[in-house]
Formats: C-alpha cells, structure tokens, sequence
C-alpha cells in the first residue's frame, strides 16, 4: 500500500471520526434545540478528493457538497469499492462551533443567577 493512499485512508477516517464526534456530542448536549438538525449537519462535507480503487495512487480533488462525509461507490453487482471519496466535515465544525457557544451562553447564564 502507498504512502499517498495510506494518507488518503487516514484522512477518510479522520473526517469521519469528527463528524461521528459532533453528532454524539450534539446528541448528549443537555438543552441544545433542535438536535436532529445538527446530529444531520454533522454529516455534511464541503469538498474533498477521490480516488480510485484500483490505481490508489491516484488522488483528485473536488469541490462539492454532500452527506455523508465519507463514501464509496460500488461496481455492478459486486461491494468491492471502484471510487472511495471523503469530503471535508466542514458541518461537524459548525456543529462543534455551536456547542460551544451553547455551552459557553449555559455556564454564563448560571454564574450570574
């Protein structure tokens, strides 16, 4: 296996763990509105790269919006992936930004009661 592919692979990973992150944690964030919203949103990738399965070392990148962050696309009647694709989690960091400021609106509004 390739450096570029091996590298490519950690990154799929890496955006997929940090939308799975933000969706647990907008899930189990006490008093947050709207929590389907943003466990979706998590999920939300803005641009990203591609590659091929059967030549890896190949990497293309695109601009695009999709969900889920991470994907592969299949050939006819078989699982075996033709195109593995991961896009940014640009959602999950919207996400993450509103648990923070709902988290940082919360202990403010205790202190001062």
């Amino acid at each position: 296996m390739s450096l570029s592919f091996t590298a490519f692979l950690a990154a799929a990973f890496a955006c997929l763990l940090v939308s799975l992150t933000a969706m647990v944690l907008a899930l189990r964030e006490p008093g947050l509105a709207l929590k389907p919203l943003w466990m979706v949103l998590a999920f939300v990738g803005v641009g990203g790269a591609v590659t091929v399965w059967s030549t890896p070392e190949e990497v293309y990148w695109f601009f695009g919006i999709a969900l889920p962050t991470v994907s592969f696309s299949t050939g006819d009647g078989s699982w075996e992936p033709v195109l593995i694709r991961f896009l940014f989690p640009v959602g999950a960091l919207l996400v993450l930004g509103r648990l923070y400021w709902h988290r940082r609106s919360s202990s403010a509004g205790s202190h001062s009661a």
